[in-house]
């Protein structure tokens, strides 16, 4: 029976308005079988730094500075201090570019690449279901985010970098950078129903001196200023801890084009 046909046979039956009220109960009854809306679970949403506090670089061809071994021909580099300030990360699902479709997880972040640790940015209830791919904003610190107090040398930049070039030529250097920049990753970012989930965002700190081709770009040289900050965008790795130990899993996704 047509639903025109079963409104005229209930009308007839019941009555206009009775009519209207088994005909709302006939229809939620209907179908295979009812399902509820899928509840929201916590994601937490934490950054680390990785590739420790020391780094070998490819001595740049022409470069005044000599490789601390002709066998290797490498540049070592000591870090002690690498801060990076993160505006913003999204994970967005399949098709959806508007707000509607994102999670959003608000800061700005000043993320300590040296602490040793995972920093938990924040958690919070997310919808299940595969995101494909996960975007952000690189900006400097202003003056009046939450962390511009415990951080007063980093307000006006993103990025404050500071160590040791050894070898001959080399000495210490202080890197201070503002970057404007969007990141995306794109890949299977699943967070699972009825579960808490964790995602993590890890910068490779043993890439920002480094070329494509690895070879060491000296941050006291103003010129390589460009191509440092293009390198520190490229050293972006994400991913769900899939198998809930409380750390990063091996498949991490790279960001993924300019």
């Amino acid at each position: 029976m047509s639903l025109n046909n079963l409104k005229i046979y209930l009308r007839r039956l019941f009555g206009g308005a009775a009519a209207v009220g088994v005909l709302a109960l006939s229809v939620v009854g209907c179908g295979d079988k009812a399902t509820g809306p899928v509840s929201s679970v916590p994601l937490t949403l934490v950054a680390q730094g990785v590739g420790g506090n020391t780094a070998r670089y490819l001595a740049p061809a022409g470069s005044p500075l000599t490789a601390s071994s002709a066998a290797t021909d490498t540049i070592p580099v000591t870090f002690t201090k690498a801060l990076l300030v993160v505006r913003d990360v999204r994970l967005v699902f399949p098709g959806d570019d508007d707000a509607q479709g994102q999670i959003r997880f608000r800061g700005p972040f000043v993320i300590d690449l040296l602490s040793g640790h995972a920093a938990r940015l924040d958690t919070m209830m997310v919808q299940p279901g595969d995101y494909a791919r996960v975007q952000g904003h690189f900006q400097m610190l202003r003056s009046g985010d939450a962390d511009a107090a415990e951080f007063p040398g980093l307000v006006g930049s993103t990025v404050w970098l500071e160590g040791t070039i050894d070898g001959e030529g080399g000495g210490p250097f202080s890197f201070l950078a503002r970057i404007d920049n969007e990141f995306q990753i794109r890949g299977l970012f699943r967070v699972a129903a009825e579960t808490p989930a964790t995602a993590f965002v890890a910068f490779d700190l043993s890439k920002w001196l480094s070329d494509a081709n690895g070879r060491f770009l000296d941050p006291r040289d103003f010129e390589n200023e460009q191509a440092i900050k293009s390198a520190i965008r490229h050293s972006i790795k994400v991913g769900m801890d899939d198998d809930r130990d409380g750390s990063m899993d091996d498949d991490m996704h790279e960001e993924d084009g300019d």
